[in-house]
């Protein structure tokens, strides 16, 4: 039986990340494959994360659409099932940059201006790695390194700050599985996003061929 809550979730995709920054820095060649790992894990935890704390703040918080949302907890209550995924496997969950704001502005967790500024330009960078191509200069490969290294730092301190558990499972995950156990778990969470963009592309057809919308 697997049983990933969001805080185990985000915290394994902080893992993936940190290892990964550790390995670019003794790599000569192979550098970009592992930026792209580097990336879509921290951004994929920094994501997951603020989605916890959006739930524990009310679980509707991190749904786009609240009607759709209420119906699959209806039917949820209702059948006794685990959770509203389970009701409605279609459901949309808000974007990173939306999380953010309904964090800041509707639960009242002070958000950096240099934090909000560097997790937007790292998912910016995921979604040119996820959706498209990308093609950065020498210096903007540094860039995004020193980024992606504050990005790091200054996630993991807002996390603690409003959540002391995160610090134990952060120190945990750093030193948690070596170098050569570390890859399968970054395939594995590729894979995820991967089937998971394609479950809203399938839904957005479905909507547009059933109401033309």
């Amino acid at each position: 039986m697997l049983i990933m809550g969001l805080a185990e979730n985000g915290v394994d995709s902080f893992k993936a990340a940190f290892l990964t920054m550790q390995k670019i820095k003794m790599l000569e060649d192979g550098k970009v494959h592992n930026l792209k790992d580097a990336v879509m894990s921290l951004n994929h935890g920094i994501e997951i994360l603020f989605k916890l704390f959006l739930k524990d703040y009310d679980e509707y918080l991190i749904f786009t659409d609240l009607d759709k949302y209420m119906t699959a907890r209806k039917i949820m209550l209702s059948k006794g099932l685990s959770n509203v995924f389970e009701a409605n496997p279609l459901l949309k969950t808000i974007t990173l940059n939306e999380g953010i704001r309904r964090a800041k502005y509707l639960c009242g967790y002070d958000i950096s201006e240099d934090f909000e500024t560097v997790v937007q330009y790292l998912n910016k960078i995921r979604n040119q790695f996820m959706h498209y191509e990308i093609s950065l200069t020498s210096e903007e490969v540094q860039e995004l390194l020193l980024k992606l290294q504050i990005g790091y730092e200054l996630s993991y301190d807002f996390f603690v700050e409003y959540n002391e558990d995160l610090r134990d499972m952060f120190e945990d995950a750093r030193y948690e599985i070596t170098i050569d156990d570390y890859s399968d778990e970054i395939a594995e969470m590729h894979r995820s996003l991967i089937e998971e963009d394609l479950a809203e592309q399938a839904y957005d057809r479905y909507l547009e061929e059933k109401y033309g919308i």
